[in-house]
């Protein structure tokens, strides 16, 4: 796996609501605000806000940049290691997520073509 981080995500339960709060915290705009995910960059590392119902508190989540996708998500499962879900397609790109043995949520991250 490379070591290079894609972004840290942050679940949030209202999008608007959370890119108008960190907007004034960091004084910036977003890099774009979708329906369901906004990014800020912060000096070349990328926090994002993902809409979600998953319940408030959760945390965030590191994830990294794997490139093909597909390759990291077969090494993890040759390491036995506990994968949350299938691979996930969307317009901004592929994520799949994954647990340590802690059970903490990381996850992999590929950009679209």
């Amino acid at each position: 796996m490379q070591t290079k981080i894609a972004f840290i995500s942050y679940p949030v339960s209202n999008l608007d609501k959370a890119v108008e709060f960190y907007q004034k915290v960091l004084r910036k705009e977003p890099l774009f605000h979708r329906e369901d995910w906004a990014e800020f960059d912060l000096g070349g590392q990328r926090l994002a806000l993902q809409q979600t119902s998953s319940p408030i508190g959760v945390g965030a989540t590191v994830y990294f940049l794997a490139r093909p996708i597909e390759g990291f998500v077969f090494r993890l499962k040759e390491l036995d290691a506990m994968l949350d879900g299938n691979i996930e397609i969307h317009s901004y790109g592929k994520l799949a997520r994954f647990r340590d043995p802690d059970g903490n949520v990381l996850g992999l991250y590929e950009p679209p073509k």
